[in-house]
Order: structure tokens, then sequence, then C-alpha cells
């Protein structure tokens, strides 16, 4: 599509440029006038810009391949560069009529007719770089817009002939050489601007003002910095990649998801952008306090051995701190080497901070993955677990009882209710002493799960399952 929409504009323009060249060529044969030939010169170098851009395009827009893994777009980059050449090698061709001109002498003749046919081709060349300008801006072709910026020098071109041929036909013959060097002041201005804008192209020089993608990433949640932007390509095909830093205990899916979110954006808000990686990185906020650090450090520790950490708390004195944490270890490990493995995290812990005086650990088996299905579920346990939840979280608190059976035990999981503004470490505390109530009647309870959510919300039911624990829905707040 935008092969074909470039090309079609690049062939309407090579019809006007030829025509406004043949007007100006039989001006300049007819009057001998060398600033009408120097500018029919020039317009014929539109129109064989425009060859070379419709050559250009063409291999442009073929397909990625394997050595062109980014396409071919920078075809497109070398066509408005050659066009950037010619231009200069047209202000040499003018600058060799003028020196001629001052050595071999000679004026111009000009009549009202051919006069009148030079200007009727300014509004031609107004109107093609126009329609050019506004069609390369709309479709951020760089062709076209070099050649835009090339076909708009004809208007300035033109209106200093046509001041040329005046002076002459006043009796200044003077003024054509000179209105000729000013011809080569325009081409060479738009032909050197022609060539920076394709050098930074082929320089990959940066497409994106960093700023605008840091400002487009940060407004992804879970965004916590962005550094290394860095952006190449053409303005209607850019392609950028950064790095990003998110939460380091996010999951991979989680990051990939954050990811994923900031690339559809950069495409959407930032025009040209056609692909983005991203590269994810852990960011870790500044620790608000001391405690804080040596928590977040205590559990680096642990992973580096494999353990899990939970449940860590602590006395602060004057002198340093105390504190106990669970750690969670493979199940299939004897005490001893269960023990030898927290002894190690221990020391670790003393080592690397000096204020923590004691430390002391409950060891604990890391939870397995689901347990196969199976037994019959006593009709009396369900009862028994809503009887024990109501008892202290208080009549009809009980919102759910969900009981799963499984080849060791039962799973259980209660959904009670409280008052919305109960605080919440008052609720984590009847929550704990329904589990600890349960555990001691009924040790045939494997797991237990108390939700607790605010009153008021679907009506009491029990539900009784065979599914194991990984396909409960629903059960964590």
């Amino acid at each position: 599509m935008y092969q074909r929409q470039v090309q079609r504009v690049l062939w309407i323009v090579l019809a006007a440029n030829l025509t406004v060249a043949v007007i100006k060529l039989f001006v300049g044969l007819r009057a001998g006038a060398l600033s009408a030939m120097a500018d029919a010169f020039h317009s014929g170098l539109d129109a064989s810009a425009n060859v070379i851009g419709l050559v250009g395009i063409a291999l442009a827009s073929r397909p990625p391949d394997r050595n062109h893994p980014y396409g071919h777009r920078k075809y497109e980059a070398i066509a408005a560069l050659i066009l950037g050449v010619f231009l200069l090698m047209a202000s040499l061709e003018v600058i060799r009529g003028v020196i001629e001109r001052l050595l071999l002498g000679g004026q111009p003749e000009v009549s009202g007719p051919l006069f009148l046919l030079m200007l009727l081709t300014l509004p031609m060349n107004l109107v093609i770089s126009r329609y050019e300008a506004r069609q390369g801006e709309r479709l951020r072709s760089s062709i076209l817009m070099a050649d835009a910026l090339h076909t708009r020098t004809d208007v300035f071109v033109t209106l200093s002939v046509l001041a040329s041929l005046a002076a002459v036909r006043l009796g200044l013959p003077w003024l054509d050489p000179a209105v000729a060097l000013g011809v080569v002041g325009v081409i060479l201005s738009a032909g050197l601007r022609i060539l920076r804008s394709t050098a930074l192209v082929l320089t990959d020089s940066a497409a994106v003002d960093p700023a605008e993608v840091e400002r487009v990433a940060l407004s992804v949640p879970g965004v916590r910095a962005i550094h290394r932007v860095r952006s190449r390509g053409t303005p209607d095909e850019t392609y950028v990649d950064l790095h990003l830093k998110v939460d380091p205990a996010m999951s991979t899916e989680q990051a990939h998801a954050i990811a994923t979110e900031v690339e559809e954006r950069l495409k959407a808000e930032i025009p040209g952008v056609v692909d983005a990686v991203v590269h994810i990185e852990p960011g870790r906020l500044p620790p608000s306090s001391e405690w804080e650090a040596m928590a977040v450090r205590l559990r680096n520790l642990a992973d580096g051995l494999g353990l899990g950490v939970h449940e860590l708390h602590g006395i602060q004195t004057p002198e340093g701190y105390h504190i106990g944490l669970h750690v969670e270890i493979d199940e299939t490990l004897s005490v001893e080497e269960a023990h030898d493995r927290v002894t190690e995290l221990e020391r670790r812990v003393r080592e690397h901070f000096p204020r923590i005086l004691s430390v002391t650990t409950h060891i604990e088996p890391r939870a397995h993955g689901p347990r196969a299905a199976g037994r019959e579920i006593p009709e009396t346990l369900a009862i028994a677990a809503r009887e024990a939840a109501e008892r202290i979280f208080g009549p009809g608190s009980c919102r759910e009882v969900r009981l799963y059976p499984h080849e060791a035990g039962y799973d259980v999981a209660l959904i009670c209710q409280v008052a919305g503004e109960t605080p919440l470490e008052e609720a984590h505390r009847q929550a704990e002493a329904v589990e600890q109530e349960l555990r001691q009647r009924h040790p045939e309870l494997q797991h237990i799960i108390v939700h607790v959510e605010p009153a008021g919300m679907s009506s009491n039911t029990i539900s009784v399952s065979g599914a194991g624990r990984d396909d409960l829905p629903g059960l964590h707040p």
C-alpha cells in the first residue's frame, strides 16, 4: 500500500516536471537566455530525480530477508542521497555557464511571448512542490520529502530567472549571470539539506526523541524506570529498543506482559514506530528503612541457597536486632540435611549483617504440587469446619466452605465475612485462630485456607469437590 501510494505521487510529479522542463528549455533555446536554460536543466533534474525515486522505492519495498532482517527501507534514503548529489552537479554546470558568459560575452534576446511562456511555469512549480510536500508528510516518505525540497527550489529559481529576463529587456544584461549565481546558491542549499537528512538515516542517527519514548513507557503501570533508549530508521519506519526496570518480585509472565504493553503503546502513540524491543531488568526501589533493606537482602541470601522465607519478624534493641523467620525446605530432605542448609543461611545472615545479634529459624516443608483427588468426604467434616469459623468470627459469618479430598487427607477453604471497618490485624488474628482450632480437632486436614472479606457478599454455601489444590478458584484475598 505504501509503495503504490509513493509511486503514484512520483509518476504524477514526473509528468509535471517533464512538462515544465520542456517549456523552460523552449524559452531558453529561443531566447538564448542562460538563466532560462539553467532553470530548464534544473527542472530536467527534477524529472530524473523522480525516476531515481521510483527505482529507490521499488527496492525499498522489498520484504525483509535473511541478509536484511530490518528490510530494505534504506534504499529510499540512498535514492534521496543520489538526488542531493545531482543537485550539486547541477550547480557546477550552472557555474560553468556563468564563467563562459563572462569570458565570451553575449546577452539573451527576449520577446514578449517567450516572457509570458516563462511566467506560466511559476504556478506549475508551486503546485508541484506543494502537492509533493503534502503527500510526503502524509506518507512520511523521505524520498518524497527530499524531492519536494528539490522541486521547491524551482519556485525561487523561476522568480529569479523572470527577474533576470526582465532586467535584460530593460537593458541590464549583466544581471543574467548574477541571477544565475543566485540560482547556484539555491541549488546548493537544497542539495546540502538533502545530503544531511539522508546521512542521518544512513548512519543510524536517533529517529525518536528519547524523552518521548520515556514518557510513553512510564505511562504503563508497573514500569519503574527507563534507560538506554535507542532508535534508528526513517520517519515512517522507526525501530526502538530500550531497557526498563520492573519490580523484581514479578513473575516472568507479568514482566513479559508489561513489556508487551510498552511495545504496543510505543507503536500506537509515536508516529512511525513499527517495532520496539524491550529489555526487562529488576528495579528495586530504595528501601525505606534499615529493616526493609535487611529483609530484602536476607531473602536474596535465601534464594541463593534455594530456600523460601516468610514470617520474617524481629526485635530491635540499641545494640541491634534479634530476628526470627520461617524457612521452607524440600520436604524430601532429612532433618539433618535440612538443618545443615538452615545453619548455612544463618551463618551468611550474621556475616552480611553485623547488627543482627541472633537468628532463630523455623523449618517447614515446602508445599508440593497438587495431590490426586480421592476418598469420600464425611458430611460432618464440612459442618464442623463451618461451626469452628462461626465460633470465632460470629454466627452467620462463614459464607462458604470448600472441601477437597486427596490421598493424604483433605484440604479446606473457608470464606468468612467481617465488618468492613475491622482492622486487618484483628481479622488475621481471627483467621489464625480458626486454623489452629481446626488443626487441633481435625488432624486429617492437610491445608487450611481462611479467606476474609467484607460482609455483604453472596449467600452461604457448602462446596465439596474432588479437584486438586491448584484447581481451587478464588481462595486467596
